[in-house]
């Protein structure tokens, strides 16, 4: 049927009005790749001392470490089953010091321009920033040098490419045990190349529009 429609539309001249009618408009949909801190790859929370293998640390070139809350982390945001604090070592150690932990994303196949993530982090001490693809957000923790007390919301909607990308959170410890988490964390972005399906109305409204074209060519003549 979609056969004989579209030969009745070339010979009216319309078959430009019926692809843009069976045109189908790119959709959104979640970016893969994103994880909390403190999780495998299938978003289990890890055991005190596990290695977390979504996350890295620049300075020194490791994967960082799930922190168990013993008592002396009373007053931390306590983990939950989504996300959990991690740190260089299981123990919070060392300390009074910055570290800057890295998650990637691939974005193949999508569209960078309309790309956006959200989530909320915190830090023990603090949350200097966090960095797509190297970009600062200036996005930082609240509550001062006791972030570790809540969850700070933020989002990105700039600064994607294609292929892989990095985001980078920087915490700074001011002495003591240290810590870092990341919740809540997801992001959707439209496909770069969506595909043209036919939908079960465009042929009825190809022969509509066939039919019009036919009734002004006969009112002419």
């Amino acid at each position: 049927m979609f056969k004989i429609a579209k030969k009745f539309a070339i010979s009216l001249g319309v078959l430009p009005v019926a692809t843009m009618l069976i045109a189908t408009p790119a959709s959104s949909a979640e970016i893969t790749g994103l994880f909390n801190t403190g999780v495998d790859r299938s978003g289990s929370v890890l055991s005190q001392g596990s290695v977390d293998p979504n996350y890295s640390i620049l300075e020194t070139g490791t994967s960082p470490e799930t922190i168990f809350l013993r008592p002396v982390h009373g007053n931390y945001v306590p983990n939950d089953s989504d996300s959990a604090w991690i740190w260089q070592d299981s123990d919070g150690s060392p300390n009074g010091i910055q570290r800057t932990f890295r998650t990637t994303f691939d974005l193949s196949g999508f569209d960078p321009s309309t790309a956006s993530i959200s989530g909320s982090w915190t830090a023990d001490n603090y949350g200097r920033d966090i960095l797509i693809n190297g970009i600062s957000t200036g996005q930082i923790t609240s509550r001062g040098n006791e972030a570790f007390k809540v969850l700070t919301d933020f989002s990105i909607d700039s600064g994607f490419v294609s292929g892989l990308n990095t985001l980078d959170f920087v915490v700074d410890d001011a002495g003591g045990v240290a810590g870092f988490r990341v919740d809540n964390i997801s992001g959707t972005a439209e496909e770069s190349d969506p595909k043209s399906v036919p939908e079960p109305t465009s042929v009825v409204a190809l022969l509509t529009v066939g039919g019009l074209a036919a009734g002004l060519k006969r009112r002419k003549a």
